[in-house]
């Protein structure tokens, strides 16, 4: 018995949606930017994180947003050469807040092998004037630059895993899905299960689609060993698939083009080839998630489903639609029926500086439509919290993210307006999404994501009631003692 002096108890969160070891290395190894910086003041971030470190070693930021790529785009050629400047001839790599994009300098392009002779990769694009690249690169392009970079070693890999695990603690997460899984990965988390030091619930969604970045041939081998190779507090029972880009880059697929443009943006598999994909994962009973941010790409996404229910049986294992929040309202039943996961992340649904940005590119009156969580759930479709962390936001901090939901507003007030007020949820209506939906969808419902006996003891104890609060003062709740499996792996400092 433990007495918690009348404090608030709730489930450990479930984030449905993140990538673990990019983003814990971006936070141990990297240095940070805002995503409402502009160009400047990324250059003075730079020169300050060239300054530690030993010529010709690697710089890396994240995550620039729209204001510094308008001027990245307005500079043209003399922003790579700024950026030279700044790192002081040190090979530098800076990410889009999408991570679909990237900024790379003349030594980091050159590191990578990239020269005016280097064609467009498929599904990819290295923006160019007069034939020289100008360090932005689209999509598959950047990993191009990212590949360059000197990966870790499998002990810095399972360092960089049990540091993800006691950070995950500290803000309440008791339990995770990777968005995009490798076997290297894998393992790391494997070693650390081994050594009874996992203090989170672990999901992996294996890099099986040659869509995937980080596709090898080890990732789709993986497939036939995914139940050997996981721990007792480890499931990999699903794969990605990439089918489009992101608004941001206008590389999201939609049904209508993009204003003032013709463009629609694209998608990286046909519908035949999508169909394939999918009815083979799911013939092998493994669920399949796929990025699929446009409404062209949800509709084709639907469609192949629809297409494999129908062959393989409607018993196979759940799918899930990542991101799409342009989902149109029509397809809400469809979803439903087929059993569909719609995989909310990143946290958008409130006013910020990527909302921002979208809403610029698709233009207000189709922005106004997009999260329709309300709607979502009256029409039954099940649907799981994710932060996919770290894009938008450098911090994990779910509670912004429920705050948001209950308001539509940006819970720190840096950003006036509300988007779509009639789609705000309620307490009871959001604390679900971010506990029990996402462990059910990955197939965990019957050992953790509640607090039921018989269940695995994860929970969390916070420092104020959510439900004696104002939605605005859930912004802030602080995380005092996490618990998992009964043990207790993390308390905040006294």
């Amino acid at each position: 018995m433990i007495d918690l002096g009348g404090r608030f108890v709730m489930p450990g969160v479930f984030d449905f949606h993140l990538h673990v070891i990019t983003g814990m290395t971006t936070r141990l190894r990297s240095f940070v930017i805002d995503a409402g910086d502009d160009f400047g003041t990324i250059l003075a971030r730079v020169r300050a994180a060239a300054a530690g470190k030993r010529e010709g070693e690697w710089l890396t930021g994240s995550a620039y947003g729209a204001r510094a790529l308008a001027d990245i785009q307005r500079a043209g050629l003399d922003a790579k050469r700024q950026l030279d400047e700044a790192s002081g001839g040190r090979p530098t790599l800076l990410i889009h807040s999408s991570l679909h994009g990237a900024f790379a300098n003349e030594a980091g392009l050159a590191r990578a092998g990239i020269d005016a002779a280097t064609p467009d990769p498929a599904g990819g694009r290295i923006v160019r004037i007069r034939g020289e690249a100008t360090g932005l690169l689209e999509e598959n392009a950047m990993w191009i630059v990212d590949a360059a970079i000197p990966m870790l070693r499998d002990s810095e890999m399972v360092d960089v895993a049990r540091a993800a695990m006691r950070y995950f603690n500290s803000v309440g997460v008791t339990g995770f899905v990777d968005a995009q899984s490798t076997p290297e990965m894998i393992d790391a988390f494997r070693a650390l299960d081994d050594a009874e030091e996992l203090s989170t619930w672990a999901g992996f969604t294996l890099s099986a689609s040659r869509t995937c970045s980080t596709w090898s041939p080890g990732s789709e081998a993986l497939l036939a060993r995914r139940k050997e190779v996981c721990g007792p507090h480890m499931i990999a029972e699903n794969a990605k698939i990439f089918l489009d880009g992101v608004p941001s880059l206008k590389t999201a697929a939609m049904i209508e083009p993009y204003p003032g443009t013709d463009g629609y943006g694209e998608m990286y598999l046909s519908p035949e080839e999508l169909f394939a994909e999918i009815a083979a994962f799911d013939k092998q009973g493994v669920g399949v998630k796929v990025h699929a941010v446009g409404d062209a790409a949800v509709v084709r996404v639907l469609d192949a489903v629809e297409r494999v229910r129908d062959e393989n049986g409607d018993g196979g294992p759940w799918h899930h639609i990542a991101h799409g929040q342009y989902i149109p309202h029509r397809e809400f039943s469809r979803m439903k029926r087929l059993r569909i996961v719609a995989d909310l992340s990143p946290p958008m649904w409130f006013v910020n500086h990527a909302s921002l940005a979208h809403e610029r590119v698709v233009g207000k009156e189709r922005y106004a439509t997009v999260w329709p969580i309300r709607s979502m759930l009256e029409a039954g479709v099940n649907m799981a919290l994710g932060s996919d962390w770290m894009t938008i936001f450098p911090e994990l901090n779910p509670w912004h993210a429920l705050a948001g939901l209950l308001t539509r507003r940006d819970p720190t007030g840096q950003f006036e307006g509300i988007h779509g007020p009639h789609e705000a949820i309620t307490l009871d209506q959001a604390l679900p999404l971010m506990t029990r939906n996402g462990a059910t969808a990955m197939g965990l419902g019957d050992r953790t994501g509640r607090l039921a006996p018989g269940l695995s003891a994860d929970f969390i104890v916070l420092d104020r009631d959510l439900y004696e609060i104002s939605a605005a003062e859930i912004a802030g709740a602080q995380v005092l003692k996490t618990i998992f499996e009964g043990h207790e792996v993390y308390s905040a400092p006294a």
